[in-house]
């Protein structure tokens, strides 16, 4: 359930690894920051971005907007552009998606199979007729013309099912998962075939349901258990967006989650990690770079009129539970 288009203008196959190509931080966590001073720089608007990638000696992000933008960066603080992964809109969304236009939502990408791959979303405001494609390429590049498409991984048409966007992909040894959806029927997960990119298997319903007001999954794994962050309320209101994340935990990538009381985040339950501080208004599509403890959400903006852009974030564990907040 996004409005970013009034807000942005601007393997296992054969035995084959499915590790991430090689992605160490070369950022240290310094001293908590101030509300005041955000860390991330430079000219790069930034809403539901991806799980920040490592792809050589760069960092790259990419963003909801026209043909699917990417954010570069060699330290995780100066960021610039770097393209676009589309120059055209592959001839399957128009089908799946009427009325879809050029604006990709919430992308995440991952590397696996030999390759990096990218997942993004397709819709249209307040719809449930949605679906979640998939881009390859063997490095990131910064030209459409070397991704190649790979099609449709999901879809939904109506109400009743996990609506199509906002994909979180795990890479957990040689298995991969992809946590999805928003309002509508909830949070689903898929196992992910390695050799293809795409769902294997059923899907598992593990958050939200009802309409209420469940979206941008992130699921990762630390020790022995999956963990399952979420946005509640509402985002794409600017200053007045009311989103803050949610965790839950599993021995299980297909559920049931839990929050520190024990209650099921398919019952409402989440334990509360992130939310407005100051200038950092609504923040969300959290997320964690492969391999390391630094990660990265959306915010609103308070000293800019609200604007959406990005900001790191670093992870802290304690008796089995996370801690998210900026550096």
């Amino acid at each position: 359930m996004k409005t970013t288009s009034i807000l942005l203008s601007a393997s296992v196959l054969l035995g084959l690894s499915c590790q991430p190509e090689p992605q160490v931080s070369t950022v240290e966590p310094d001293q908590q920051r101030s509300n005041a001073n955000a860390r991330v720089s430079g000219n790069v608007p930034s809403h539901d971005p991806s799980t920040i990638a490592r792809s050589g000696s760069n960092y790259f992000v990419f963003n909801t907007g026209d043909y699917l933008p990417i954010g570069t960066s060699t330290n995780l603080v100066n960021w610039g552009g770097a393209g676009n992964v589309f120059r055209t809109i592959p001839s399957w969304i128009n089908s799946a998606v009427p009325g879809f236009g050029t604006q990709f939502w919430a992308p995440d990408a991952a590397y696996f199979n030999g390759r990096w791959n990218v997942y993004y979303s397709c819709s249209t405001f307040g719809s449930s007729t949605s679906a979640i494609g998939l881009v390859t390429a063997p490095t990131i590049p910064t030209s459409g013309a070397q991704w190649t498409d790979r099609g449709q991984v999901v879809r939904s048409s109506s109400n009743s099912d996990v609506n199509a966007i906002d994909p979180s992909i795990l890479v957990d040894g040689s298995s991969v998962y992809m946590a999805y959806g928003s309002f509508f029927a909830g949070i689903g997960v898929y196992r992910i075939d390695p050799s293809t990119g795409k769902p294997t298997g059923g899907r598992t319903i593990v958050a939200g349901g009802g309409g209420a007001d469940w979206e941008a999954p992130c699921l990762i794994k630390e020790g022995s258990y999956y963990y399952l962050f979420v946005n509640r309320g509402y985002c794409c209101r600017q200053a007045n967006s009311t989103y803050y994340i949610v965790v839950g935990r599993s021995s299980s990538p297909f559920g049931p989650f839990v929050d520190k009381n024990g209650r099921s985040l398919t019952s409402g339950g989440g334990s509360f990690v992130l939310g407005t501080q100051g200038r950092y208004i609504g923040p969300g599509q959290l997320s964690r770079i492969a391999g390391t403890q630094n990660g990265s959400v959306h915010y609103y903006d308070g000293n800019d009129n609200g604007n959406p852009k990005l900001e790191t974030v670093r992870f802290t564990w304690s008796g089995g539970w996370p801690t998210v907040a900026y550096y």
